[in-house]
């Protein structure tokens, strides 16, 4: 993994390098990060010249892409999938059960990963929209992300590596490694009124990214489907689709 160093997101990384059955995943396929529109021009830069960014897979929120935008890097040629995983009912039942079982004692690593599960639920035609844009042609080099690149950022990236054949300890080492950049990225969102709503729930909630949550949700994942590649077959993906992704990814 390489982390990219910018001015207006803190979370930006590209997954190149990963261990991976038959090989390892290349550089320029695959970046994940959170937030975008606080980009500055140098950041743009690096990213579409240093990084040659072709396409953009944003998570967020109709509300949150209203009200925060794509900043610089929309007024550039890089394509942009815009997929909602979750609409705003749904994630403010959501903050009222992650609350309510926190109140009641349970392990916050098991409602965050039970939590995923249900954005595999709610989001397949999210996920699998994002891994059909991302393996047509121009859909790489491709960078996920959604406010913190976290949560819906994490579950779809964990999917999209396990889909590929990564080795499970890589998977659980990328998503712990966002927990070292949360303090910056919580700053860069302080004035998001979209964000101030979701971090009204436990601290623990928004931040937290320990391996044990993604142990439990991998375990939860292929417990249910057998797995990324299973996830995505089951949604109706074609077996040509994942067998493009690889290709893409696995050198």
């Amino acid at each position: 993994m390489t982390q990219i160093r910018l001015e207006g997101a803190h979370n930006v990384r590209d997954l190149d390098g990963l261990p991976a059955t038959g090989g390892s995943t290349r550089a320029e396929v695959l970046l994940r990060g959170d937030a975008l529109d606080g980009l500055t021009a140098a950041d743009v830069t690096a990213l579409v010249d240093g990084h040659h960014l072709a396409h953009v897979v944003d998570l967020r929120s109709r509300a949150e892409r209203i009200e925060r935008g794509r900043g610089l890097l929309g007024q550039t040629k890089v394509r942009y999938s815009d997929l909602d995983v979750v609409d705003e009912a749904n994630l403010a039942r959501r903050q009222e059960h992650r609350a309510t079982s926190f109140a009641a004692g349970v392990d916050p690593n098991v409602i965050i990963a039970d939590g995923y599960v249900e954005l595999l639920e709610l989001g397949a035609p999210a996920f699998v929209a994002a891994l059909e844009n991302i393996v047509e042609p121009g859909g790489v080099p491709a960078l996920v992300h959604c406010a913190i690149g976290k949560d819906r950022t994490g579950v779809l990236v964990a999917l999209l590596l396990d889909a590929a054949g990564v080795e499970r300890k890589a998977i659980v080492a990328d998503y712990a490694l966002s927990h070292q950049t949360m303090s910056h990225v919580r700053e860069q969102l302080e004035q998001s009124e979209a964000f101030q709503a979701l971090a009204r729930q436990i601290p623990a909630f928004v931040f937290d990214a320990t391996p044990q949550t993604m142990e439990l949700f991998l375990d939860r994942l292929h417990e249910r489907w057998g797995g990324g590649a299973g996830y995505f077959t089951a949604n109706g993906v074609e077996p040509s689709v994942l067998d493009r992704w690889r290709a893409l990814f696995i050198r």
